[in-house]
């Protein structure tokens, strides 16, 4: 029997969607763990348009899970992403982000009201668009390579 063929990752997308997943993003999700970690009630504000003024000691332990997921994101782009020259991993990593890019986004929503409130980019506030232009570049990369956009396919084998 013959190996599996593989489409390389390496050869296969652009250096740009490396660049960014492996090398940018894992940065920018390291600093946000330590901004969670640090100042849970600054984060709450800034997402929340300073609508959370006060945070609930018992429920500190959210941050710390939502920290330990971005954890997961920042591990899977700046180690496995780097180990793992399979497309196919990549798209199936990509996609799993996609989901939680996601919720993340929905999460925005929820905080500032809602998604008539969210999509009204007339009352977006600095952290607003902060948010977005740190989560939306990396996003059309993920969105790219799942759906083969600039990717390159040549088969090699194994």
């Amino acid at each position: 029997m013959a190996p599996p063929i593989a489409i390389k990752a390496s050869t296969s997308l652009p250096s740009v969607y490396r660049f960014l997943l492996t090398n940018v993003e894992p940065v920018f999700t390291l600093m946000g763990i330590l901004f969670l970690l640090s100042d849970p009630l600054k984060y709450s504000s800034m997402t929340t348009r300073e609508l959370v003024t006060t945070l609930d000691p018992g429920a500190s332990f959210i941050y710390t899970q939502l920290a330990g997921a971005w954890c997961v994101i920042a591990f899977t782009e700046g180690v496995l992403l780097r180990q793992v020259d399979d497309l196919r991993v990549w798209r199936l990593v990509c996609v799993a982000m996609l989901c939680s890019d996601a919720l993340y986004t929905h999460s925005l929503a929820q905080a500032v009201g809602g998604w008539a409130v969210f999509v009204d980019l007339a009352e977006w506030t600095a952290n607003d668009w902060i948010a977005a232009v740190g989560t939306i570049p990396f996003v059309l990369v993920r969105l790219a390579i799942v759906s083969g956009v600039g990717v390159r396919s040549k088969k090699v084998k194994r």
